[in-house]
């Protein structure tokens, strides 16, 4: 504008800036308060957004916290489940394998006897058949455990007809039994408790003495202990003998012998008092001074201390013979030909193992497929090796060749008998998810009932009576 307050135009291409009037707010005053006003709000939204993250960490911590509840909740929950089925199979699984043990002792044992009475009538010879049903548990318990199609398969297998039958298989999980003998073992109780028999504990130490003389077991007596101290055989039958027996005189076989028990358990690094009655389980052979865990292993799988049948004094009963028993077998031919086990036998040639082993793994062999059915038949196998093979064994050649052992039927029967097994280990179990439950029970079938649960005494006592329980 000129002096006469007329305005004029600015030429092109030149910027002319507003000079501010006074008392108005300049350019640095108005970007100062946009500043201002942006870092008010700027500190409102840093506000919210740490509210809003704290509220979704709290959300999370919640929901992650609901969500592994619920998922401890359910898997106790199936567990819980699976403990109740599993332990139900190995009830239904035990309570099948006393079915088996009765109709074995009530229907099979006297037919086959009479049917091997009526063919060595009509052959003039012993044809070694047998039949136990409780040696086929498994597939039995198969009809009832396994799937509809197991089923059917099993049913059609032996020609049954399963289509309409109810109450057959089950949908979940899994249970099976095993069934052995345990009279077919050396009873270590049989000469012990408050009063012991002194023939019996006689007899037990023989049939030890003759189990532990192979040869092949002279490593572990030849070795210290964890004590430092050697053990001989006689030592360690002496011990297990006199765990279990009432008296406080140590059992010798020549009874002037005898002293007092001195084996020192109240003066070990872990004192404990001996037993001084019947075993509980053979695991409390461990506790015996001399037992080692080596011992044990080697030994051990050929004793029990259920009650057998007393009557017999002790004797081992072949019928129950199964499994791996070419040890036993040895041992029970020793002391058959062993009568008195404080003076060496007459032939020292029955203490050779390449001599007894072979004939006594044919007769193990043979109690698997028939079972050994009389005493005559281990008799003939022992005394004439050549005819109890068959000419197509790979044995055959060997069996000629080895000399016969000379025992009678009197010598056998000091130390074993044949007769219906007694004593039965049932071991069930049953699977259910991941759970397994295993119950271990033995049943004495001649045993009289202390304190009948059931209406019908003579039922119960038929599928035999509980000795021992124990579920894991």
């Amino acid at each position: 504008m000129d002096a006469r307050g007329s305005s004029a135009t600015p030429p092109a291409g030149l910027t002319v800036l507003a000079v501010p009037a006074q008392g108005q707010p300049g350019l640095r005053g108005t970007l100062l308060a946009r500043f201002r006003a942006r870092r008010g709000r700027d500190r409102e939204s840093g506000v919210a957004f740490l509210i809003t993250i704290a509220s979704l960490s709290l959300l999370i911590a919640l929901v992650s916290q609901f969500t592994y509840g619920t998922t401890v909740d359910s898997a106790q929950a199936a567990n819980a489940r699976d403990e109740v089925r599993a332990h139900y199979l190995a009830r239904s699984a035990l309570s099948l394998s006393r079915l088996l043990i009765k109709i074995q002792l009530r229907f099979v044992e006297p037919i086959m006897q009479t049917a091997q009475k009526m063919l060595a009538d009509q052959t003039g010879q012993d044809l070694g058949i047998s039949l136990r049903v409780t040696d086929y548990a498994t597939p039995l318990l198969g009809f009832f455990a396994g799937s509809k199609m197991e089923t059917a398969l099993l049913s059609g297998l032996i020609g049954i007809d399963t289509a309409e039958a109810t109450g057959l298989g089950i949908p979940t999980g899994h249970m099976d039994a095993e069934i052995t003998n345990e009279d077919g073992k050396i009873d270590i109780n049989c000469g012990g408790g408050p009063a012991p028999v002194r023939a019996r504990q006689i007899m037990v130490f023989r049939l030890l003495q003759a189990l532990m003389a192979s040869p092949r077991y002279n490593w572990l007596f030849e070795q210290r202990n964890a004590e430092g101290q050697f053990v001989d055989r006689v030592d360690l039958a002496r011990a297990l003998i006199d765990w279990a027996d009432g008296d406080e005189q140590a059992f010798a076989v020549d009874a002037n012998a005898a002293g007092p028990e001195d084996y020192r358990y109240d003066q070990r690094d872990d004192p404990y008092q001996a037993h001084n009655n019947y075993y509980d389980t053979v695991e409390e052979t461990n506790l015996v001074r001399g037992m080692e865990p080596d011992y044990a292993e080697a030994f051990a799988s050929n004793l029990t201390v259920y009650a057998s049948d007393q009557t017999q004094n002790c004797k081992v009963n072949l019928a129950s013979v199964k499994g791996d028993c070419t040890p036993l077998i040895v041992g029970l031919v020793r002391a058959a030909l062993f009568p008195d086990p404080s003076k060496p036998p007459a032939d020292l040639s029955i203490l050779d193992d390449n001599r007894v082993y072979p004939l006594a793994s044919i007769l193990c062999e043979r109690s698997q497929a028939v079972g050994f059915d009389s005493l005559d038949t281990v008799v003939g196998v022992l005394s004439n090796p050549a005819g109890s093979i068959a000419r197509d064994d790979p044995r055959y050649q060997l069996m000629q060749n080895l000399t016969g052992i000379t025992i009678t039927k009197a010598q056998l029967s000091q130390v074993a008998y044949v007769g219906p097994p007694r004593v039965y280990r049932v071991v069930a179990t049953g699977e259910s998810g991941k759970v397994k439950k295993r119950i271990i029970v033995i049943l004495d079938s001649a045993r009289m009932l202390d304190n009948p649960i059931t209406n019908n005494p003579e039922g119960e006592r038929a599928a035999g009576v509980i000795q021992y329980w124990r579920e894991e």
